[in-house]
């Protein structure tokens, strides 16, 4: 029931966000453009699969036990590659990004190449990729796996984020706020991925705290990580769109 009130929520706010950031990228073509619009879309697939209801048809279409699940958590890597190239060309210097992108891109392929496998060699109809089957050391390694990665990005990506707002502050209000949101997302995408990694190395230590409890706070986590990214990555978008419909009216009165 959470799952997919959060789920469907962020869904529904990052197909408006993805075709926002998309005609920006289209306008302003540039490496840092296109990551946001391609991590949005990305993001919102994935939230989409997240959604119960979505990932069981996606399992009836494609005939693959948990292929909602599956299909979730690689488009949350790519969705964090994505930002981390973005985050690179807004905050480091030109001659970096093609060797920032190139370590994004190997980590996030690296990644990949073995949760897919691992994913595959454990799936079966009786098993779900969730803290409640963490029982089964395949799926707990799994889980460890995908959320280590999230929780590492969310730390670059936490300290990218505040570093850009500070350097904007005073210069750039729209776009300091934009990155503090985006800051506070990378922050409560850490504290999802503590949650859920602590619950699953707590369990093996056989002093887990309740399911439903863990169940209620890291869909609760993950779903305000998204909609405090979708405001704060939109937000500049914002303001640079005030500040051209200003600077209209100002040659307008001329």
């Amino acid at each position: 029931m959470v799952d997919g009130i959060v789920f469907g929520t962020c869904t529904a706010a990052g197909l408006v966000v993805t075709g926002l950031c998309t005609r920006r990228a289209v306008g302003n073509p540039r490496v840092s453009t296109w990551a946001i619009a391609l991590a949005f879309g990305v993001c919102t697939l994935g939230v989409l699969c997240a959604v119960p209801s979505v990932a069981n048809a996606l399992q009836n279409i494609t005939g693959l036990d948990n292929a909602g699940k599956l299909v979730a958590h690689i488009c949350a890597v790519l969705w964090c590659a994505f930002l981390q190239i973005a985050m690179v060309d807004l905050a480091y210097r030109p001659e970096y990004l093609k060797a920032a992108m190139f370590q994004r891109g190997f980590a996030a392929s690296a990644e990949l190449a073995v949760l897919v496998p691992l994913f595959l060699a454990t799936n079966r109809p009786d098993v779900e990729f969730t803290t409640e089957y963490v029982d089964d050391p395949k799926v707990a390694a799994y889980l460890l796996i995908y959320l280590f990665y999230v929780l590492v990005t969310c730390g670059e990506l936490a300290f990218m984020c505040g570093r850009t707002a500070r350097r904007n502050w005073g210069i750039r209000p729209w776009s300091s706020v934009g990155f503090a949101l985006s800051c506070v997302s990378a922050a409560l995408g850490l504290a999802y991925a503590f949650s859920k990694g602590s619950y699953i190395i707590f369990y093996t230590l056989d002093n887990p705290w309740p399911l439903k409890a863990e169940e209620v706070v890291s869909p609760t986590l993950s779903g305000l990580a998204v909609l405090f990214l979708f405001s704060g990555l939109t937000i500049p978008m914002i303001g640079a769109l005030r500040e051209r419909l200003r600077q209209k009216k100002a040659l307008a009165g001329e």
